[in-house]
C-alpha cells in the first residue's frame, strides 16, 4: 500500500470537512488501533517503514519521516489520522497508489494507528533536512533560510527533495520546469509562479494532486513575503 503520508504537510488537512481527490471521503470516525497495526503490516509495510509497526517498505515515503515535522509542531492526532483517512480513499499522485485499498472501519483503524504513532521513530527518507551548511546553488544565505523554512513550516511531509512523489510535488528539478495545471494550462515554475503558489496555495493545482490540502495547514496570506522568497531561493537551490 502506497500510502503516500502528508501532512502536512501536512502535511494536510482540507478534508476534515470534506475529502481530497475527486470524492467526498467524510470524517474519519473511531478506529481500533490494534486491529489497524494489524492491517498497516499486512497491507502497508511491503511500500512504508514505520518503526512501531517493524515495516521496511521503500517503495513509499518512511511515515516517520514523513509526520516527524507535523508531530513536532503539535499537530493534533485526529488532524494527521484525517489525513491518513483521505490517502487511503484518494491517494494523490493519482495513480501511484489503488484507492480504498482498505475500506470503512478498516480505514479508519488504519488512520488511528498511523496518526498515533507515525513521526515517533526513526526518520529517513521523508524527514526534514538538518540545515549545516548553505544549501548548494541559488540563493545563498536565502536559500539557507528557506531550508529551516522548509523544515519549520512542514513542507517536508508533502514536497520531497529526491524526486520521490509525495502529496505535492518534489522541489527536485522543479524551479525552471514545465508544470502541468488542473486546469490544461502549462505553465513554467519560474520566480512567479513559485511565489504565488507559496502565497495563494489554492489558485493553480499542478494536475495530478488534490487541491486544499496545503492551504488548510498553511491558509493564503499566513507566509510573508520574505519568507516565501526565501523558500523559493531554497527550491531554486534543488537541481
Amino acid at each position: 500500500m502506497r500510502l503516500f503520508a502528508a501532512g502536512l504537510l501536512l502535511l494536510g488537512v482540507a478534508a476534515v470537512s470534506a475529502g481530497c481527490g475527486t470524492g467526498q471521503t467524510g470524517i474519519a470516525k473511531g478506529g481500533d488501533v490494534g486491529q489497524g497495526k494489524k492491517l498497516f503490516v499486512a497491507n502497508c509495510g511491503s511500500c512504508h517503514r514505520l518503526a512501531d509497526a517493524g515495516t521496511t517498505g521503500t517503495v513509499g515515503p518512511d511515515l516517520d519521516g514523513a509526520f516527524a515535522g507535523p508531530r513536532a509542531q503539535h499537530f493534533k492526532v485526529n488532524t494527521i489520522k484525517q489525513v491518513v483517512y483521505d490517502q487511503i480513499y484518494h491517494p494523490a499522485p493519482a495513480g501511484l497508489m489503488r484507492p480504498k485499498i482498505v475500506t470503512g472501519a478498516d480505514a479508519a483503524s488504519v488512520a488511528a494507528y498511523v496518526a498515533s504513532v507515525a513521526g515517533t521513530g526513526a526518520a529517513s527518507q521523508g524527514a526534514p533536512p538538518t540545515v549545516t551548511a548553505v544549501p548548494a546553488g541559488g540563493g545563498g544565505g536565502l536559500a539557507a533560510t528557506g531550508a529551516k523554512l522548509y523544515a519549520s513550516l512542514g513542507c517536508s511531509s508533502c514536497h520531497t527533495l529526491t524526486g520521490a512523489k509525495s502529496i505535492g510535488p518534489t522541489y527536485k528539478g522543479l524551479y525552471g520546469s514545465k508544470v502541468q495545471l488542473s486546469n490544461g494550462q502549462t505553465v513554467t515554475a519560474n520566480d512567479a509562479y513559485l511565489l504565488e503558489s507559496i502565497l495563494n496555495p489554492d489558485k493553480q493545482i499542478v494536475k495530478g494532486f488534490p487541491k486544499g490540502v496545503m492551504s488548510a495547514t498553511i491558509p493564503p496570506g499566513s507566509v510573508s513575503m520574505a519568507n516565501a522568497k526565501a523558500l523559493v531561493a531554497f527550491i531554486k537551490s534543488k537541481k
